[in-house]
């Protein structure tokens, strides 16, 4: 076998380089069960049960077949409120800090204007997700009904 040195310096790099893809709901909920496999409470508030069920769609980041991050569309909202609602946006704890958790929150609320949803309810658990949503461009953060339920998932 050829040693990888061979190949163009930036080869390895493009190969790893993050994607960035909205997903529907089969391959979304195969993504995320890779996440339960190393169990931890932030996966378990935030990607389970009634959280996960009203969503239909989502946004997910991976480098190669680690999953970076997501985000979870509900079109109806949490319990059929009839609110369409950003669900969830996680980042595994060692991509933090990279601004990935920024680009998949922006192309989750890409998704929801393309679906045509105006008004966006995003519930944040996280001073992260205060931080990412603050830095925003003002046009998303115009189209995002953030409710501030406190800060149970800095914990995590």
């Amino acid at each position: 076998m050829n040693e990888h040195h061979e190949q163009p310096e930036n080869f390895e790099n493009k190969d790893a380089m993050p994607t960035l893809e909205v997903v529907p709901r089969d391959i979304l909920v195969e993504k995320i069960k890779k996440l339960h496999e190393k169990p931890n409470m932030a996966i378990g508030i935030l990607l389970a049960g009634d959280r996960l069920s009203c969503c239909d769609e989502g946004v997910i980041m991976q480098e190669r077949e680690n999953l970076i991050g997501v985000a979870t569309i509900a079109p109806k909202g949490e319990q059929m409120s009839g609110q369409p609602t950003i669900v969830a946006l996680y980042v595994a704890p060692e991509y933090r800090s990279k601004g990935y958790g920024s680009r998949i929150l922006q192309k989750a609320v890409e998704r929801c204007l393309e679906r045509g949803f105006e008004n966006i309810r995003m519930d944040v658990m996280s001073s992260n997700a205060t931080k990412i949503i603050k830095k925003m461009p003002e046009e998303i953060q115009e189209k995002l009904d953030v409710h501030d339920l406190g800060n149970i998932m800095d914990n995590f």
